[in-house]
Protein backbone atom coordinates (compact mmCIF):
# COMPACT_ATOMS: atom_id res chain seq x y z
CA UNK A 1 0.00 0.00 0.00
CA UNK A 2 1.18 3.48 -0.70
CA UNK A 3 0.47 7.16 -0.25
CA UNK A 4 -1.01 9.37 -2.99
CA UNK A 5 -3.49 12.21 -3.25
CA UNK A 6 -6.96 10.76 -3.56
CA UNK A 7 -10.51 12.04 -3.81
CA UNK A 8 -12.88 9.54 -2.21
CA UNK A 9 -16.60 10.22 -1.93
CA UNK A 10 -17.46 10.80 1.73
CA UNK A 11 -13.82 10.94 2.77
CA UNK A 12 -11.46 13.83 3.30
CA UNK A 13 -8.88 14.41 0.60
CA UNK A 14 -5.60 13.14 2.01
CA UNK A 15 -2.26 13.96 0.41
CA UNK A 16 -0.58 10.85 1.73
CA UNK A 17 2.66 11.41 -0.14
CA UNK A 18 3.05 14.90 1.33
CA UNK A 19 2.25 13.65 4.84
CA UNK A 20 4.82 10.85 4.68
CA UNK A 21 7.40 13.31 3.35
CA UNK A 22 6.61 15.72 6.20
CA UNK A 23 6.91 13.02 8.86
CA UNK A 24 10.22 11.76 7.49
CA UNK A 25 11.70 15.25 7.36
CA UNK A 26 10.96 15.84 11.04
CA UNK A 27 13.49 13.28 12.23
CA UNK A 28 11.30 12.45 15.23
CA UNK A 29 12.82 10.41 17.99
CA UNK A 30 12.30 6.69 18.01
CA UNK A 31 14.32 4.09 19.87
CA UNK A 32 15.80 0.66 19.47
CA UNK A 33 15.77 -1.44 22.65
CA UNK A 34 17.97 -4.51 22.95
CA UNK A 35 18.74 -6.68 25.96
CA UNK A 36 22.42 -5.73 26.05
CA UNK A 37 24.95 -3.50 24.34
CA UNK A 38 26.88 -5.44 21.70
CA UNK A 39 29.56 -2.90 20.85
CA UNK A 40 31.86 -0.49 22.65
CA UNK A 41 31.59 3.25 22.38
CA UNK A 42 34.95 3.79 20.70
CA UNK A 43 34.06 1.51 17.78
CA UNK A 44 30.61 3.09 17.52
CA UNK A 45 32.16 6.57 17.59
CA UNK A 46 34.62 5.64 14.84
CA UNK A 47 31.80 4.34 12.66
CA UNK A 48 29.63 7.38 13.32
CA UNK A 49 32.36 9.91 12.47
CA UNK A 50 33.14 8.00 9.28
CA UNK A 51 29.47 8.16 8.26
CA UNK A 52 29.16 11.87 9.07
CA UNK A 53 32.29 12.58 7.03
CA UNK A 54 31.35 10.52 3.98
CA UNK A 55 27.77 11.86 3.99
CA UNK A 56 29.18 15.45 4.03
CA UNK A 57 27.14 16.18 7.13
CA UNK A 58 30.23 16.94 9.23
CA UNK A 59 33.08 16.79 6.68
CA UNK A 60 35.92 17.14 9.22
CA UNK A 61 34.51 14.62 11.72
CA UNK A 62 37.26 12.02 11.18
CA UNK A 63 40.08 14.57 11.28
CA UNK A 64 38.69 16.27 14.37
CA UNK A 65 38.32 12.93 16.15
CA UNK A 66 41.88 11.87 15.33
CA UNK A 67 43.23 15.19 16.57
CA UNK A 68 41.29 14.99 19.83
CA UNK A 69 42.45 11.44 20.57
CA UNK A 70 46.07 12.16 19.70
CA UNK A 71 45.88 15.23 21.93
CA UNK A 72 45.01 12.85 24.76
CA UNK A 73 48.01 10.62 23.95
CA UNK A 74 50.32 13.64 23.83
CA UNK A 75 48.97 15.01 27.11
CA UNK A 76 49.64 11.64 28.78
CA UNK A 77 53.21 11.46 27.45
CA UNK A 78 53.87 15.01 28.64
CA UNK A 79 52.45 14.21 32.08
CA UNK A 80 54.87 11.26 32.34
CA UNK A 81 57.76 13.55 31.48
CA UNK A 82 56.64 16.13 34.03
CA UNK A 83 56.41 13.49 36.75
CA UNK A 84 59.80 12.00 35.89
CA UNK A 85 58.33 8.59 35.02
CA UNK A 86 58.75 8.73 31.26
CA UNK A 87 62.37 7.58 30.93
CA UNK A 88 61.91 4.52 33.13
CA UNK A 89 58.76 3.43 31.29
CA UNK A 90 60.31 4.13 27.89
CA UNK A 91 63.36 2.04 28.78
CA UNK A 92 61.07 -0.88 29.59
CA UNK A 93 59.51 -0.58 26.17
CA UNK A 94 62.89 -0.31 24.42
CA UNK A 95 64.53 -3.24 26.19
CA UNK A 96 63.61 -6.83 26.74
CA UNK A 97 64.92 -9.17 29.39
CA UNK A 98 66.26 -12.52 28.22
CA UNK A 99 66.08 -15.30 30.80
CA UNK A 100 68.73 -17.93 30.01
CA UNK A 101 68.82 -21.40 31.52
CA UNK A 102 72.34 -22.56 32.37
CA UNK A 103 73.44 -26.19 31.79
CA UNK A 104 76.61 -28.00 32.91
CA UNK A 105 79.05 -29.74 30.54
CA UNK A 106 76.98 -32.93 30.69
CA UNK A 107 73.78 -31.17 29.61
CA UNK A 108 72.16 -31.22 33.04
CA UNK A 109 70.41 -27.98 34.10
CA UNK A 110 71.84 -25.99 36.95
CA UNK A 111 69.67 -24.20 39.48
CA UNK A 112 68.65 -20.61 38.70
CA UNK A 113 68.33 -18.44 35.65
CA UNK A 114 70.64 -15.78 34.26
CA UNK A 115 68.96 -12.58 33.05
CA UNK A 116 70.37 -10.20 30.45
CA UNK A 117 69.14 -6.86 29.17
CA UNK A 118 69.20 -6.43 25.43
CA UNK A 119 68.07 -3.66 23.12
CA UNK A 120 64.75 -4.42 21.44
CA UNK A 121 64.94 -4.59 17.64
CA UNK A 122 62.87 -2.00 15.77
CA UNK A 123 60.72 -4.77 14.30
CA UNK A 124 59.51 -5.68 17.79
CA UNK A 125 58.81 -2.04 18.60
CA UNK A 126 56.63 -1.92 15.49
CA UNK A 127 54.87 -5.07 16.66
CA UNK A 128 54.05 -3.38 19.96
CA UNK A 129 52.82 -0.32 18.05
CA UNK A 130 50.48 -2.52 15.99
CA UNK A 131 49.07 -3.96 19.21
CA UNK A 132 48.55 -0.43 20.54
CA UNK A 133 46.84 0.60 17.29
CA UNK A 134 44.47 -2.37 17.56
CA UNK A 135 43.57 -1.44 21.15
CA UNK A 136 42.85 2.09 19.94
CA UNK A 137 40.33 0.82 17.39
CA UNK A 138 42.54 0.42 14.30
CA UNK A 139 41.49 3.86 13.09
CA UNK A 140 44.96 5.28 12.38
CA UNK A 141 45.44 7.16 15.65
CA UNK A 142 49.09 6.07 15.94
CA UNK A 143 49.88 7.28 12.42
CA UNK A 144 48.20 10.63 13.09
CA UNK A 145 50.13 10.90 16.34
CA UNK A 146 53.36 10.28 14.45
CA UNK A 147 52.54 12.98 11.90
CA UNK A 148 51.73 15.51 14.58
CA UNK A 149 54.34 14.78 17.25
CA UNK A 150 57.25 12.93 15.61
CA UNK A 151 60.75 13.99 16.70
CA UNK A 152 63.00 14.19 13.65
CA UNK A 153 66.04 13.40 15.81
CA UNK A 154 64.39 10.28 17.21
CA UNK A 155 61.80 8.89 14.78
CA UNK A 156 60.76 6.11 17.18
CA UNK A 157 59.86 8.35 20.10
CA UNK A 158 56.22 8.79 19.00
CA UNK A 159 55.78 4.99 18.98
CA UNK A 160 56.66 4.82 22.66
CA UNK A 161 54.02 7.41 23.59
CA UNK A 162 51.31 5.43 21.78
CA UNK A 163 52.42 2.12 23.30
CA UNK A 164 52.47 3.52 26.84
CA UNK A 165 49.05 5.16 26.43
CA UNK A 166 47.40 1.98 25.13
CA UNK A 167 49.01 -0.09 27.91
CA UNK A 168 47.70 2.17 30.68
CA UNK A 169 44.29 1.02 31.99
CA UNK A 170 43.40 4.49 33.30
CA UNK A 171 44.11 6.01 29.89
CA UNK A 172 41.94 3.47 28.11
CA UNK A 173 39.13 3.97 30.61
CA UNK A 174 39.37 7.73 30.12
CA UNK A 175 39.32 7.23 26.34
CA UNK A 176 36.21 5.08 26.69
CA UNK A 177 34.44 7.79 28.72
CA UNK A 178 35.42 10.39 26.13
CA UNK A 179 34.11 8.14 23.33
CA UNK A 180 30.77 7.60 25.09
CA UNK A 181 30.19 11.34 25.58
CA UNK A 182 31.37 12.21 22.07
CA UNK A 183 29.18 9.50 20.54
CA UNK A 184 26.06 10.83 22.23
CA UNK A 185 26.95 14.47 21.52
CA UNK A 186 27.34 13.78 17.80
CA UNK A 187 24.18 11.71 17.71
CA UNK A 188 22.17 14.47 19.41
CA UNK A 189 23.60 17.16 17.12
CA UNK A 190 23.36 15.43 13.74
CA UNK A 191 20.49 12.95 14.12
CA UNK A 192 18.05 15.11 12.16
CA UNK A 193 20.65 15.90 9.51
CA UNK A 194 20.99 12.18 8.77
CA UNK A 195 17.20 11.95 8.43
CA UNK A 196 17.40 14.25 5.38
CA UNK A 197 19.91 12.01 3.62
CA UNK A 198 19.22 9.00 1.41
CA UNK A 199 18.07 5.60 2.63
CA UNK A 200 21.60 4.19 2.36
CA UNK A 201 22.95 6.63 4.94
CA UNK A 202 19.90 6.26 7.16
CA UNK A 203 20.27 2.47 7.24
CA UNK A 204 23.97 2.73 8.09
CA UNK A 205 23.19 5.27 10.78
CA UNK A 206 20.53 3.06 12.37
CA UNK A 207 22.94 0.12 12.52
CA UNK A 208 25.69 2.23 14.08
CA UNK A 209 23.44 3.74 16.73
CA UNK A 210 21.79 0.41 17.55
CA UNK A 211 25.20 -1.16 18.17
CA UNK A 212 26.22 1.63 20.53
CA UNK A 213 23.64 1.35 23.31
CA UNK A 214 21.17 -1.06 24.82
CA UNK A 215 18.67 1.77 24.25
CA UNK A 216 19.59 3.85 21.23
CA UNK A 217 18.05 6.94 19.63
CA UNK A 218 17.07 6.84 15.97
CA UNK A 219 15.15 8.93 13.47
CA UNK A 220 11.56 7.87 12.94
CA UNK A 221 10.88 7.41 9.25
CA UNK A 222 8.09 5.84 7.24
CA UNK A 223 8.61 3.86 4.04
CA UNK A 224 7.09 5.28 0.88
CA UNK A 225 5.36 1.99 0.22
CA UNK A 226 4.30 -0.63 2.71
CA UNK A 227 2.62 -4.01 2.78
CA UNK A 228 0.06 -4.27 5.57
CA UNK A 229 -2.28 -7.07 6.41
CA UNK A 230 -5.84 -6.66 5.18
CA UNK A 231 -8.25 -7.89 7.86
CA UNK A 232 -11.16 -9.41 5.98
CA UNK A 233 -13.40 -8.89 9.01
CA UNK A 234 -11.97 -5.44 9.64
CA UNK A 235 -13.64 -2.07 9.31
CA UNK A 236 -13.15 -0.05 6.13
CA UNK A 237 -11.14 3.10 6.79
CA UNK A 238 -10.55 5.83 4.20
CA UNK A 239 -8.52 7.96 6.62
CA UNK A 240 -5.65 5.56 7.34
CA UNK A 241 -2.28 6.92 6.17
CA UNK A 242 -1.44 3.78 4.18
CA UNK A 243 -4.19 2.61 1.85
CA UNK A 244 -4.79 0.83 -1.43
CA UNK A 245 -5.30 2.53 -4.79
CA UNK A 246 -8.89 3.35 -3.77
CA UNK A 247 -7.75 4.97 -0.52
CA UNK A 248 -9.12 2.05 1.50
CA UNK A 249 -7.62 0.12 4.41
CA UNK A 250 -9.44 -2.73 6.17
CA UNK A 251 -8.26 -2.93 9.78
CA UNK A 252 -9.73 -4.81 12.71
CA UNK A 253 -9.65 -2.89 15.99
CA UNK A 254 -11.18 -3.67 19.36
CA UNK A 255 -14.10 -1.58 20.51
CA UNK A 256 -11.97 0.66 22.70
CA UNK A 257 -9.46 1.42 19.94
CA UNK A 258 -12.19 2.06 17.38
CA UNK A 259 -13.95 4.37 19.84
CA UNK A 260 -10.81 6.46 20.37
CA UNK A 261 -10.38 6.88 16.60
CA UNK A 262 -14.03 7.84 16.12
CA UNK A 263 -13.58 10.51 18.77
CA UNK A 264 -10.37 11.72 17.10
CA UNK A 265 -12.02 11.94 13.68
CA UNK A 266 -14.56 14.41 15.10
CA UNK A 267 -11.87 16.78 16.37
CA UNK A 268 -11.21 19.94 14.33
CA UNK A 269 -8.16 19.61 12.08
CA UNK A 270 -8.10 15.80 11.98
CA UNK A 271 -6.48 14.50 8.76
CA UNK A 272 -5.59 10.82 9.13
CA UNK A 273 -4.19 8.17 11.43
CA UNK A 274 -1.65 5.36 11.37
CA UNK A 275 -1.63 2.12 13.29
CA UNK A 276 1.79 1.60 14.87
CA UNK A 277 2.35 -2.19 14.86
CA UNK A 278 5.08 -3.56 17.12
CA UNK A 279 6.15 -6.12 14.52
CA UNK A 280 6.95 -3.45 11.90
CA UNK A 281 10.61 -2.50 11.52
CA UNK A 282 9.66 1.14 10.99
CA UNK A 283 7.30 1.41 13.99
CA UNK A 284 7.80 4.23 16.49
CA UNK A 285 9.24 2.79 19.70
CA UNK A 286 9.52 4.38 23.15
CA UNK A 287 11.51 2.75 26.00
CA UNK A 288 10.05 2.33 29.47
CA UNK A 289 11.12 0.58 32.66
CA UNK A 290 9.38 -2.07 34.71
CA UNK A 291 10.90 -4.10 37.53
CA UNK A 292 14.35 -2.69 36.76
CA UNK A 293 14.24 -3.83 33.12
CA UNK A 294 14.04 -1.59 30.06
CA UNK A 295 11.39 -2.64 27.57
CA UNK A 296 10.00 -1.36 24.29
CA UNK A 297 6.58 0.29 23.97
CA UNK A 298 4.85 0.81 20.62
CA UNK A 299 2.03 3.35 21.09
CA UNK A 300 -1.12 2.21 19.29
CA UNK A 301 -1.80 5.21 17.07
CA UNK A 302 -0.14 8.15 15.38
CA UNK A 303 -2.61 10.86 14.42
CA UNK A 304 -1.95 13.58 11.85
CA UNK A 305 -3.87 16.85 12.14
CA UNK A 306 -3.65 20.42 10.87
CA UNK A 307 -2.75 23.24 13.25
CA UNK A 308 -4.11 26.78 13.19
CA UNK A 309 -1.45 27.82 10.66
CA UNK A 310 -2.30 25.04 8.22
CA UNK A 311 0.73 22.85 9.01
CA UNK A 312 0.77 19.20 9.93
CA UNK A 313 1.11 18.06 13.55
CA UNK A 314 1.80 14.48 14.68
CA UNK A 315 0.21 13.15 17.87
CA UNK A 316 0.82 9.92 19.79
CA UNK A 317 -2.14 8.11 21.36
CA UNK A 318 -1.88 5.07 23.63
CA UNK A 319 -5.21 3.59 24.81
CA UNK A 320 -4.22 1.49 27.82
CA UNK A 321 -6.28 0.03 30.63
CA UNK A 322 -5.38 0.75 34.26
CA UNK A 323 -5.53 -2.97 35.08
CA UNK A 324 -2.10 -3.64 33.56
CA UNK A 325 1.05 -3.76 35.71
CA UNK A 326 3.05 -1.74 33.19
CA UNK A 327 0.80 1.33 33.49
CA UNK A 328 3.14 3.51 35.54
CA UNK A 329 6.23 2.49 33.54
CA UNK A 330 4.56 3.34 30.24
CA UNK A 331 3.26 6.64 31.62
CA UNK A 332 6.78 7.63 32.68
CA UNK A 333 8.15 6.54 29.29
CA UNK A 334 5.59 8.69 27.47
CA UNK A 335 6.36 11.62 29.76
CA UNK A 336 10.08 11.39 29.02
CA UNK A 337 9.42 11.13 25.30
CA UNK A 338 7.17 14.20 25.28
CA UNK A 339 9.89 16.11 27.12
CA UNK A 340 12.70 15.00 24.81
CA UNK A 341 10.89 15.41 21.47
CA UNK A 342 9.70 19.02 21.04
CA UNK A 343 8.41 18.43 17.50
CA UNK A 344 5.67 16.06 18.62
CA UNK A 345 2.15 17.33 19.36
CA UNK A 346 -0.06 15.59 21.88
CA UNK A 347 1.25 12.52 23.71
CA UNK A 348 -1.67 10.88 25.49
CA UNK A 349 -2.34 7.88 27.68
CA UNK A 350 -6.05 7.09 27.35
CA UNK A 351 -8.37 5.20 29.68
CA UNK A 352 -12.04 4.30 29.36
CA UNK A 353 -14.14 6.24 31.84
CA UNK A 354 -17.69 7.43 32.56
CA UNK A 355 -18.94 10.96 32.13
CA UNK A 356 -21.30 12.53 34.70
CA UNK A 357 -24.27 11.08 32.80
CA UNK A 358 -22.85 7.56 33.10
CA UNK A 359 -21.92 7.31 29.44
CA UNK A 360 -18.68 5.56 28.51
CA UNK A 361 -16.10 8.12 27.46
CA UNK A 362 -12.34 8.28 27.13
CA UNK A 363 -10.28 10.07 29.75
CA UNK A 364 -6.98 11.40 28.50
CA UNK A 365 -3.75 12.28 30.23
CA UNK A 366 -1.71 14.59 28.00
CA UNK A 367 2.07 14.55 28.51
CA UNK A 368 2.57 17.58 26.28
CA UNK A 369 1.70 19.53 29.45
CA UNK A 370 4.74 20.08 31.67
CA UNK A 371 2.67 19.94 34.88
CA UNK A 372 1.44 16.46 33.96
CA UNK A 373 4.94 15.27 33.08
CA UNK A 374 6.39 16.44 36.39
CA UNK A 375 3.69 14.74 38.44
CA UNK A 376 4.04 11.46 36.55
CA UNK A 377 7.84 11.48 36.79
CA UNK A 378 7.55 11.75 40.59
CA UNK A 379 4.87 9.06 40.96
CA UNK A 380 6.07 5.89 42.70
CA UNK A 381 3.07 3.57 42.31
CA UNK A 382 -0.09 3.05 40.27
CA UNK A 383 -2.30 4.55 42.99
CA UNK A 384 -0.48 7.85 42.50
CA UNK A 385 -0.93 7.56 38.74
CA UNK A 386 -4.67 6.97 39.26
CA UNK A 387 -4.77 10.11 41.39
CA UNK A 388 -3.02 12.09 38.63
CA UNK A 389 -5.64 10.83 36.16
CA UNK A 390 -8.36 12.07 38.53
CA UNK A 391 -6.69 15.49 38.81
CA UNK A 392 -5.31 16.07 35.31
CA UNK A 393 -7.24 13.68 33.08
CA UNK A 394 -9.94 15.11 30.84
CA UNK A 395 -12.70 14.02 28.50
CA UNK A 396 -12.76 15.59 25.05
CA UNK A 397 -15.68 17.95 24.54
CA UNK A 398 -16.58 17.38 20.91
Amino acid sequence: MHGEQLSIPGAAEIDREAIIKFINEQGLLTYFVRSLRINDYLKSLLSLTALLTHASIYPTAIDDLKNEVTDQIHAYAESLRASGKYNALASQVLSMKLAVKVFDVFGDPLDGWSTYDTLMPESDLDRQLRIAEAKLGGFGFTSRYGLRFQDKDDPNIFKIGCILFAADDDCMESLGSYAEKKFHDLNDKYRRSVAKKGDQYKRQYDEIIANGDAVSEHNFGLPETISIRVDEDGKEYYDHLYADEKGLAKIKLNGWEAGVLEEEARRPGFVCWLRNPSQARWALCIPYEIDGETKAMYPDFLVVRMDEDGGYVIDILEPHGNQYADNLGKAKGLARYAEEEPLIGRVQLIRQSKDPAGKSRFKRLDFSKSTVREKVKKAINTDELDHIFDEEGFIEKI
